[in-house]
């Protein structure tokens, strides 16, 4: 029994020492024996024991179809493998072979293995820009800590493999884009033999210099989540979690635009924002949404359902633009985009918002609402049409010169547009079709014209050789101009001619209807205003006014630089302004008379000549009658104010009460304003004189002059019954106009010769002597009284009442003993009602009045 158990040690130990010494390719026979052709071959080992649990390799080489592998140094145990050195060499593909069908991981993951430490890991391969060497730790089993040029974690399960990985590793920085600058972050990925899902956590900074003197910088941060599937060769995308934001401040050609008229309108600084994932392939991409807004917030730029596939060369999405500022307002704009193989198709609709909107000459729209449709179609480099229609409404339309408020646009066109002639300018490439607008206010004001309700049609058609028909409807409802009011006012207008050279000619035909045209004194109905010319580089027209039996013709010549106006009135009957003047004053009334006018100058300047006659005119005013009247008038009007060239006025009588002939005077100006001078008239069998009147309503004084005046004429108009005066007077009457009103205040009057004072059976004096009789005596002196010397206060007030403080020296040569007798008397009456009394008793100007009426 001891015996059997010997040999049998022997021959064990025997064994063992023959497996020791060939333990090499024992190894490498039994590895290859378990190891299938696909899965590769081991070519070298060299190892040893170290004590019972311990095992030292000092190297290994391995090779399959994609990779060789070569180890030294290895230190294995039951806890852990500990490796010196590793190299793995890739091998690429084969170009042209056909792709291998990818599986499900299943790795055979042993529960009890030991660890591995890798303290160099050399990886090489031809789809990498350079080798990386790397470190790798598990701590875990089937957790692994990487170090060097690629700083990760590793999990390994048996259906999928997990990667944590530092993007600021170095490995990472040769495949970075050279835009790229700096970047740091995260990159988390999980592969199950088909599928890779990664996330990446990043912050990057980016700049593009790819025109030439503009640079763009974007800077990346946040959170992108994205998978591939290497059988379906497609992925997705999750960019929704970046914070993409460029910045072109340092474009110098952007910074050119934002300066001039998009200066606050547009932004340098722009946010790029991706929120739905991308759907990607070989050769195509399908991006859901896409949205650029501006860094304040006012634009943003929306692209839907954006399809590109580069074989078919087919471009599709739908475009949606926000875009909001202070200056513009509300702007919404879709649109679908559709280009394949340079066939082009765009066609959208626009809504545009604005409480107001600011242009250029100080133009400004409020309460502004924009909407409208467009379609462009053609070739891309070729011949494109256009049609678009646009419907906008405005609360107020404003300048210095105009604001029209409630107005609504619309215009409807088709153009076609030839690309290639662009460059010679949009005028040569432009083909008009079609041109209509129609415009409407509720209310206006242009200058000083305003009103309610205007419609404006007009339409314009183009054939090949730029000869144009157009057709204009103007309608007002009303209209105010100072004084001047009008309403139903209706204007067609036809054009016929060409457009050449970028300038116009073109026959002009038009007629005008006023239903009513008014100011607070007169009105007219039914007036009518035909117009004929040409409209080129001097535009001539003729208009011919029609009222009732009054006629006006008005010339104008208009240019670039002046615009010469001349308005005629050919003699005929004054008779013709009957229907307007009598509306000034219902009152007033014409007799005879002829007149003419002319007024020519440029309106550009405002500078005008101008004259008009009167002639022969009668004139009665109420119970104011004047005949005779010689008016001829001339002057020049300069920036609306009128210079009067001196005219003589002559009217041979103006019976008003008091009756005055031959009243003449010079019409002239002073200082911009009218007045009449070298005054003089026939009164009360004398003269006045004065000096200066001005035709303003301004305050004013001015002297007049009573020169022999007979004191008979002037009692025998008072009629006060029992008294009668002889004599003549003259003094002077300090006239103040006040608000005005008439005034005299501070009057003289002086008798020229002996006059004669009788009082006899007057009313006024009987009562007085029957209610004191005391008084009969001294009321005796003066019944016969030869007046040696008369003077007399003279005022009066604005309201008529005339005050006269006269002082009597005289003698009654009745008397036995004639003796000085001294007569201090003082009158009061209301001169207008006097003249008006007397006026009514006018039995010339009474025969006129039945006569006109």
């Amino acid at each position: 029994m001891r015996r059997y158990l010997l040999y049998a040690v022997i021959s064990f130990c025997l064994l063992l020492a023959t497996l020791f010494i060939f333990r090499t390719p024992l190894s490498i026979a039994a590895a290859n024996h378990f190891l299938t052709q696909e899965q590769g071959r081991m070519s070298c080992l060299a190892w040893s024991p170290v004590g019972f649990t311990e095992i030292h390799i000092s190297k290994v080489c391995f090779s399959n179809e994609q990779a060789d592998v070569f180890g030294e140094n290895i230190t294995v145990s039951t806890k852990s493998v500990e490796i010196a050195h590793l190299k793995v060499k890739h091998k690429p593909i084969v170009s042209g072979s056909t792709p291998a069908v990818m599986t499900p991981l299943s790795l055979p993951l042993i529960a009890d293995r030991p660890l591995i430490s890798i303290k160099k890991l050399h990886l090489e391969s031809p789809v990498l820009r350079q080798p990386l060497s790397v470190s790798v730790h598990e701590a875990e089993l089937d957790s692994f800590t990487l170090n060097g040029d690629i700083l990760a974690q590793v999990l390994v399960y048996n259906d999928k493999v997990t990667l944590n990985a530092d993007l600021q590793s170095h490995g990472i920085t040769p495949y970075l884009p050279s835009q790229i600058k700096t970047l740091s972050g995260r990159l988390s990925s999980t592969f199950d033999g088909i599928q890779a899902v990664a996330s990446v956590s990043l912050d990057a900074n980016i700049l593009d210099r790819t025109l030439d003197g503009c640079e763009i910088t974007a800077k990346v941060a946040g959170e992108l989540i994205s998978s591939w599937d290497l059988n379906a060769q497609s992925g997705d995308a999750d960019l929704s979690s970046l914070d993409i934001k460029l910045d072109g401040s340092a474009c110098e050609k952007l910074s050119q635009h934002l300066r001039g008229a998009y200066k606050d309108m547009l932004s340098a600084s722009w946010r790029v924002v991706l929120p739905k994932p991308l759907n990607i392939s070989s050769n195509s991409a399908e991006i859901p949404a896409l949205t650029l807004e501006d860094n304040n917030g006012a634009t943003a730029i929306n692209l839907k359902n954006l399809s590109l596939d580069v074989g078919e060369q087919v471009v599709q999405t739908d475009i949606q633009l926000s875009h909001h500022n202070p200056q513009l307002g509300w702007l919404e704009l879709q649109s679908k985009l559709g280009i394949r193989n340079k066939t082009l198709s765009l066609e959208g609709d626009w809504l545009l918002s604005s409480e107001e909107v600011r242009l250029p000459q100080d133009l400004k729209f409020q309460d502004f609402v924009s909407q409208g449709d467009y379609v462009l179609k053609g070739e891309v480099g070729q011949t494109v049409s256009l049609d678009l229609a646009t419907q906008s409404s405005m609360g107020k339309i404003a300048n210095s010169q105009a604001q029209l408020d409630n107005t609504e646009l619309n215009l409807t066109t088709h153009v076609n547009v030839d690309m290639k002639q662009l460059a010679d300018g949009i005028l040569q490439a432009l083909q008009v079709d079609v041109f209509k607008t129609q415009f409407s206010a509720e209310r206006y004001q242009v200058q000083d014209v305003s009103g309610k309700h205007v419609l404006l049609n007009s339409a314009v058609s183009f054939d090949e050789d730029k000869q144009f028909t157009g057709q204009l409807e103007f309608q007002v409802g009303s209209f105010k101009k100072a004084e001047v009011r009008g309403k139903d006012v209706t204007h067609t207008l036809t054009l016929n001619g060409e457009f050449k050279d970028n300038k116009v000619n073109a026959e002009v035909d038009g007629e005008t209807h006023l239903g009513l045209v008014a100011t607070p004194q007169l009105s007219f109905r039914q007036v009518v205003l035909t117009s004929a010319g040409l409209l080129a580089e001097q535009t001539s027209l003729e208009h011919v006014l029609h009222l009732d039996d009054f006629e006006m013709l008005v010339k104008q010549q208009v240019d670039q630089q002046l615009h010469h106006l001349t308005v005629m009135v050919p003699e005929q009957s004054f008779l013709t302004l009957k229907p307007i003047l009598t509306q000034f004053e219902p009152k007033l009334q014409l007799s005879e008379g002829t007149i003419s006018a002319t007024l020519q100058g440029d309106v550009n300047e405002q500078s005008f000549t101008f004259n008009a006659a009167l002639e022969e005119g009668g004139i009665l005013y109420d119970s104011h009658y004047l005949s005779g009247l010689n008016i001829p008038v001339a002057g020049k009007i300069n920036a609306g104010k009128i210079a009067f060239e001196d005219s003589q006025i002559d009217i041979r009588e103006v019976r008003s009460g008091a009756v005055l002939e031959n009243f003449k005077a010079i019409l002239s100006s002073s200082e911009g304003d009218p007045m009449l001078s070298n005054i003089s008239a026939n009164i009360f069998d004398g003269q006045l004189f004065t000096k200066q009147i001005k035709l303003t309503n301004q305050d004013q004084s001015f002297l007049v002059e009573a020169n022999n005046w007979d004191l008979a004429v002037i009692a025998n108009a008072a009629k006060n019954a029992g008294v009668e005066l002889s004599g003549r007077v003259h003094g002077q009457l300090p006239v103040a106009v006040v608000g005005g009103l008439f005034e005299i205040n501070g009057g003289k009057l002086n008798n020229i010769d002996i006059g004669l004072l009788s009082i006899e059976n007057n009313e006024s004096v009987e009562a007085l002597k029957a209610q004191q009789p005391s008084l009969e005596t001294a009321f005796g002196m003066l019944e016969r009284l030869n007046i040696e010397k008369l003077s007399s206060d003279v005022n009066m007030s604005s309201d008529g009442w005339l005050d006269l403080a006269v002082q009597i020296t005289g003698v009654n040569e009745q008397q036995a003993e004639p003796q000085p007798i001294n007569f201090n008397y003082t009158h009061k009456e209301n001169i207008f009602q006097l003249f008006r009394a007397l006026r009514l008793s006018d039995e010339i100007t009474n025969e006129v009045e039945k006569a006109l009426n």
